[in-house]
């Protein structure tokens, strides 16, 4: 059980419910301890809980037969994941793993379901958490289908930016990690890194990407300069 409910209170799956759903997710959750590098589920798996990161963070990913890894996000703190395997009962189509020590909340298919009885405001905030990761895909099926490199590695580090990756606009990322989360060589990345440096939109440092002008780096990611 949950020494308290500040966490749930700040995360989106409990947004708008009353303070006593809140002190009854508090006894349904689980914490649970991970070290850094701790795999939490694998592509595959079937899945029968949600989580929410308390501390740490947590990088959603998949590997393909060819050993090829596609990178999808970085989740910190109050961030939500795990979540399609308490509706339809199917594998989970991602890995997750904690890149960080990290404790991890855990809400299991019963209990889920059973707060959803008592609050319904529950359902429809994990709809929205689902419609916003609908339209997440949908731009970056469109960036990755028709944009150019410069365009995707935009794209990687905006989103970076807006899931509160690193220290404000400072990141801790390697070129391999960007280039795994725009689908892109790291030759390449490296390659437009030193682009946009020149023009003052990040700055690059040994093993870092500081983003410089937000709203330059999304005129880039949408073709406007």
């Amino acid at each position: 059980m949950l020494a308290d409910t500040q966490v749930l209170a700040k995360t989106p799956l409990f947004q708008g419910v009353p303070p006593q759903a809140l002190e009854v997710a508090r006894e349904a959750f689980v914490a649970r301890n991970y070290p850094a590098g701790k795999l939490i589920f694998e592509a595959g798996d079937m899945g029968a809980a949600l989580y929410i990161v308390q501390s740490g963070q947590v990088r959603i990913f998949r590997t393909y037969l060819d050993g090829r890894e596609r990178m999808f996000a970085y989740l910190g703190p109050g961030e939500v994941f795990g979540e399609m395997s308490l509706l339809d009962d199917q594998p989970r189509s991602a890995s997750a793993e904690t890149t960080l020590d990290s404790v991890l909340l855990v809400l299991y298919q019963d209990a889920y379901w059973s707060l959803v009885r008592k609050w319904p405001e529950i359902l429809h905030n994990l709809a929205t958490i689902l419609a916003r990761r609908l339209r997440e895909a949908n731009l970056e099926l469109e960036v990755l289908s028709f944009e150019e490199a410069r365009g995707r590695v935009a794209y990687a580090l905006t989103k970076l930016r807006k899931q509160r990756y690193g220290d404000g606009l400072k990141m801790k990322l390697t070129h391999q990690e960007l280039a795994q989360l725009s689908g892109t060589s790291r030759e390449t990345v490296t390659r437009v890194l030193h682009a946009l440096r020149e023009e003052e939109l990040v700055k690059v440092g040994s093993g870092y990407v500081e983003i410089l002008d937000p709203a330059g780096l999304e005129e880039v990611l949408f073709g406007l300069r």
